[in-house]
């Protein structure tokens, strides 16, 4: 028997290095949501997200907003563009997203998957962008750069 023999996927297949906000191509997309490991960390941030999330869908809120935090390469970009796959339960080759962690059991409280299946029940639009990407290279230095990028994204709208 060869190593490559206990491995579920072929070792030689194309694994994205980095994952980069706008590809939304499906093949890419359901490698990652097949792919993602919810670690025990992770659990604990999907059960905080999706918790705070729907208390707000039945109850008038001021308290929306999320931040996310850690050390570069740490999984920041990843996690958001995973949160939002299944906020917009977006169908990926046949299949919701949130299906590619229920079926395999990747979010093990059963709390966390009342909440993330209440949050996909309710219509939700996502917007991704690299705020460092969309900014123009003059105005980065200029104390509203990060209002001149949302005016950009948003203003379009």
């Amino acid at each position: 028997m060869k190593i490559k023999d206990i491995f579920a996927k072929p070792i030689d297949r194309n694994i994205k290095g980095v994952i980069t906000i706008g590809d939304e191509q499906d093949a890419n997309v359901k490698q990652e949501l097949e792919e993602y490991v919810v670690t025990h960390e992770l659990q604990k941030h999907f059960h905080d997200f999706f918790k705070a999330y729907v208390a707000s869908i039945n109850h008038d809120t001021s308290e929306m907003g999320v931040w996310i935090s850690g050390f570069f390469g740490s999984g920041k970009s990843h996690f958001l563009k995973i949160l939002a796959y299944m906020l917009e339960n977006r169908n990926v080759a046949g299949k919701p997203a949130i299906d590619y962690f229920l079926d395999d059991n990747k979010i093990r409280s059963q709390e966390t998957v009342d909440a993330i299946q209440l949050a996909t029940s309710v219509h939700n639009e996502t917007i991704l962008f690299n705020i460092d990407s969309k900014a123009k290279n003059g105005s980065k230095s200029q104390k509203d750069a990060i209002l001149n990028v949302f005016w950009q994204v948003f203003g379009r709208l």
